[in-house]
Parts: structure tokens; sequence; C-alpha cells
């Protein structure tokens, strides 16, 4: 197949809402794998998923009770302008990432039970670009889970807010690929939009999925999950929430997010979070515009556990620092250009990646923005891959 076939071919199917107006053909739906039995694919809650399409400027159902909502003039600006968003960021950076994924990560990834995504507010939508196929997505950060709006109750003044809210909460991301956290924790309690769950929503409509469940949840001091209900509030638990989707010819996946602060001297306050932690192991880490929060000496016993759990780490410079990467643990390899952190996080500066980075032998090129140097081809990525214990003698 030729790249500008190929190239085709994912941008449509990757722009779900805006229609492929090339001669080529809408890529397919990936079939379903041999064998695979109605039960792997649970309907779709059709009230969540339309809820989520409109926000994400996507036309609900014609039979939906929310097709009201989709003819009012103002969500139709809305749709055209998140439709030209999109296409833009998936043609500037959503190809170019899933096919570095595809030639890059997948090879040595293997099959990804649980991925584990710190300080990721609600940005399900990296995780899912660069580790499509996990069965499990365990984000985390100061966000509130929240809940997505009636928005066949609300007025068109109410509308108009909610969809300007959505905007605003989503510019960072769009524009730079990482959420700035005080705009988050200010856009994720705003008047109409409530939470991580509606962005979260969003993203996974607009990568062609269905939700079938939201569920209110919580991570008890044991470091199980459990129904979250009001009638009993349990001040040592983690709020969370639980989103399970699915997509065409796959078996259905689940987000967990949780709200928790994660430095050594509050961890504890909320008991189960590591234990919770730890029973996913061993898990894929992701990590990424994580604030050099893992540099120091704040987040050790976060830190500790990702080390001691994680079989493979995918980061950018304000992750885990290099040095805690090393042989025979470890298989490092680098990709992109490494500068100095952004003037917030100057005291991130590697000395050691630097000097890594300077062999240019050693790094491969990178295509795409990534982090909080987001010019194209300005961010650092590191891989690495835990090498297997040796057998016992």
């Amino acid at each position: 197949m030729s790249h500008r076939l190929w190239f085709a071919l994912l941008l449509c199917s990757l722009a779900v809402a805006v229609g492929c107006q090339s001669s080529v053909a809408k890529a397919p739906e990936v079939p379903p794998a041999a064998g695979a039995s109605a039960a792997l694919a649970p309907a779709a809650d059709h009230t969540l998923t339309d809820t989520a399409r409109v926000l994400a400027g996507l036309r609900p159902a014609p039979t939906s009770p929310l097709a009201g909502v989709a003819a009012r003039p103002e969500w139709q600006a809305w749709q055209k302008e998140f439709d030209d968003q999109w296409t833009q960021a998936t043609r500037d950076r959503f190809v170019q990432m899933m096919a570095w994924r595809d030639q890059e990560l997948t090879p040595v990834a293997g099959t990804c039970t649980t991925l584990m995504y710190p300080f990721s507010g609600p940005d399900i939508l990296n995780a899912w670009l660069l580790f499509p196929n996990c069965k499990r997505y365990i984000l985390f950060g100061l966000e509130q889970p929240g809940s997505l709006p009636a928005l066949d109750r609300l007025s068109a003044d109410r509308l108009t807010a909610l969809l300007e809210e959505t905007r605003h909460a989503l510019n960072d991301l769009l524009a730079r690929n990482y959420f700035i956290t005080r705009h988050m924790l200010a856009d994720t309690a705003a008047k109409e939009l409530h939470g991580t769950l509606p962005l979260m929503a969003v993203f996974l409509v607009r990568m062609n999925a269905e939700i079938v469940s939201a569920r209110d949840v919580e991570i008890g001091e044991d470091g199980q999950l459990r129904s979250r209900t009001s009638a009993v509030k349990d001040r040592h638990a983690a709020a969370a929430l639980e989103l399970v989707f699915t997509r065409p010819g796959h078996e259905p996946q689940t987000v967990i997010y949780f709200r928790a602060r994660a430095e050594d001297r509050v961890v504890n306050e909320r008991p189960g979070v590591l234990l919770f932690l730890e029973q996913e192991a061993p898990f894929a880490t992701f990590l990424k515009s994580a604030s050099y929060l893992l540099h120091g000496n704040q987040f050790t016993l976060v830190r500790s556990l990702l080390l001691r759990k994680s079989r493979l780490v995918l980061e950018d410079d304000s992750g885990i620092p290099l040095r805690f990467l090393k042989t025979p643990d470890w298989h490092v390899t680098l990709y992109g250009k490494y500068q100095k952190p952004v003037k917030d996080f100057n005291y991130g500066y590697q000395v050691d990646m630097a000097k890594a980075y300077a062999d240019e032998r050693a790094v491969k090129p990178l295509t795409f923005s990534f982090g909080y140097h987001w010019e194209a081809g300005s961010a650092a990525v590191i891989l690495a891959v835990r090498h297997p214990s040796p057998p016992v003698q």
C-alpha cells in the first residue's frame, strides 16, 4: 500500500465525525476476531453514548431524544468548530503517533492487560492512541470524577454555556497535547461541565467507541473497588468512576479514573490507593506532562511502586528520571530531542539525560509533538522495557 493511500485511510478512520471527502473509501470496520461471541460485545447504553456524541460534536442516533439538541444552531456551530479542530489534530499529530506506535511500541509492548497512567487528568486520548488494546486503563489525578450532563433538560443559555466550557477544557490538549493542571481543575468544576467523565467520553466516542456503562465507585481501605453511594461516605476512600466502552470487533474495555493526591505525606490518607495499584501489577506505565513530580523526594512511594511493578515505561522527560531506569534491569530506547525543561519546571533538568541524547547514534527520530515541548520534533520520549528476571537456580 502506498504511503499516501495508507495516510488517507488512517485519517478517514480517525476523523469519525468529519466524513472523508477524498476518492479513497473510508477504512472498513475491523471484523470480530475468529470465535468471538456476542457476549464479548455488550450492548451500548444509547443515552450515555448519544450524550457523549453530542458533546463531541457528533450527531446522535436519529431516533435519540437528543436529536433536537443537535438541531439547535449553537450546537451546529460547535460541531463545525470541533470537527475542524479534531481534523487538524488528527492530521498534525494523531496519525504520526499511531504510525510510530505501530513501528516502535507495539512490537515490544506485548499484550496489554493494564495501563497505568498517573497524573493523567481526563487524558484517555493519548493513552488510547498509544495503547489502544488494553483491557483496563487506570488513570488518576486531582480532578473530580464527575458526571454526564442531562442535555435534553438544558435551556439554550445553559447549552451554550456547557459547549463553551467544553471548548475551553479541550483547548490545551488539542493545541499542545497536554492539560494544564490549574486550568483543568477550574474547567472540570465549571457551572455546567462536571468532572473528568464528560471529557473522557468525548475522546472515546471520537475514537469510534460506544459507552456501555459509567458507574460511581470508590477505592476502599482494602484496595478493592466498590460501588459508591451517597448514603455511606467513607472519608478514607478515594472517589472513582468506572467507564466501560466497546469498539467494533473488540472486547469491552474499562477505564478506572480515581481522584487522590499522591505525595508521600498524604497518600496514606487514602490507604487503599497503593494497595489497589499493587493489585493491578504487572502493568505498562505511561507518563506524560507529569510536572516532574517523580524527580524529587515528595512522591517516592508512587515512584517506587511504578519501578517495582511496571513491565514497561513509556514517558517524556517529566516522568521517572532516566537515572532510575538503568541496566541490567531495563532496556532503554531514546527518541526525539532532549531540551531543558520549560521555565516552570527548571528543577527537572537531567544532566545524564542530556549526555545520553548528545550521542546522536543512540537516539531515534520522533515525528510528533509530545509533552511540554509541544512543537513537532522538539520532545524527548523514553521507552524502557524491563528485562526478564533470571531463573532461580
